[in-house]
């Protein structure tokens, strides 16, 4: 008896970088808001503010969809699926690289 083996898809996939903008103050963290679809009131916080560039690495990024000035990036599909969501007001840039299932990069 032969065991059977799957077929492997042929579906390609990226990797994708997401560089966003964040004002953040001296000495605090920079953290990811939590509730992208809720508006939220910002709190005063006094200190000096700057401007700083956090960049997100996703690997395999099976779908990637901008519906409501939310950009959804989904990483793999069934019980394992991953969604990410970022704000497209603070998404700076997106650079993204394809390539299939063997790892040869198109």
């Amino acid at each position: 008896m032969e065991q059977k083996q799957t077929k492997i898809s042929k579906r390609r996939m990226w990797s994708v970088y997401v560089f966003v903008e964040r004002n953040i103050q001296i000495g605090r963290s920079m953290e990811r808001q939590k509730r992208l679809t809720m508006p939220r009131v910002e709190r005063h916080i006094p200190g000096v503010l700057q401007t700083a560039v956090q960049e997100y690495l996703y690997l395999n990024v099976v779908k990637m969809y901008k519906k409501n000035r939310i950009l959804y990036i989904q990483i793999g599909v069934g019980k394992k699926k991953e969604m990410h969501m970022h704000d497209m007001k603070s998404v700076v840039g997106i650079q993204v690289r394809e390539y299939d299932r063997s790892g040869r990069v198109q």
